[in-house]
């Protein structure tokens, strides 16, 4: 036998479920803060953890947020914009394939791991490409690359010979 509308059994409040969501008020500012804050750290975490959100907040608003989707992408292609510059100016400067990169965040990059992580995103940068038509005014990347590592090798052989 149910309960009958109206009783006090049947009119307890059901229990609410907290999600552990809080609401976010994105303004122009925090976004901007993220954003630029990704762009040099290429690390989300530490990106969302410095405007105090959520890192489930960020990739929420990027899936809402056709807008802000496009300056997440505009943000990671300039961090690959300076990783490359870090590199140029590592090979440049004549220091060692063994040394650290040092980031603009106070961070050691290993080169190989940076080599990596620039072929990689060329790889990717070059898919979006051919689907979109438009390579991003970069030239061929595989000419680049060859031209960093002979750079490379050739210091590794006047440190050699020193």
């Amino acid at each position: 036998m149910g309960l009958q509308p109206g009783t006090a059994a049947a009119a307890a409040p059901r229990p609410t479920v907290s999600t552990g969501r809080r609401w976010v008020r994105w303004t122009d500012l925090k976004k901007s803060k993220f954003l630029d804050h990704l762009a040099i750290s290429g690390n989300v975490s530490a990106s969302a953890a410095l405007v105090g959100v959520s890192v489930s907040a960020v990739y929420t608003l990027r899936r809402r947020d056709a807008g802000f989707s496009r300056d997440w992408q505009t943000a990671i292609d300039s961090g690959y914009q300076l990783l490359e510059t870090l590199v140029l100016g590592h090979v440049l400067s004549g220091a060692a394939r063994e040394t650290g990169i040092a980031t603009p965040d106070g961070t050691t990059l290993d080169m190989d791991a940076a080599l990596r992580l620039l072929a990689a995103h060329r790889g990717a940068a070059g898919k979006r490409a051919d689907k979109t038509g438009s390579s991003g005014g970069r030239g061929a990347n595989a000419d680049t690359d060859a031209a960093i590592l002979r750079k490379l090798n050739a210091i590794e052989k006047r440190r050699g010979a020193a």
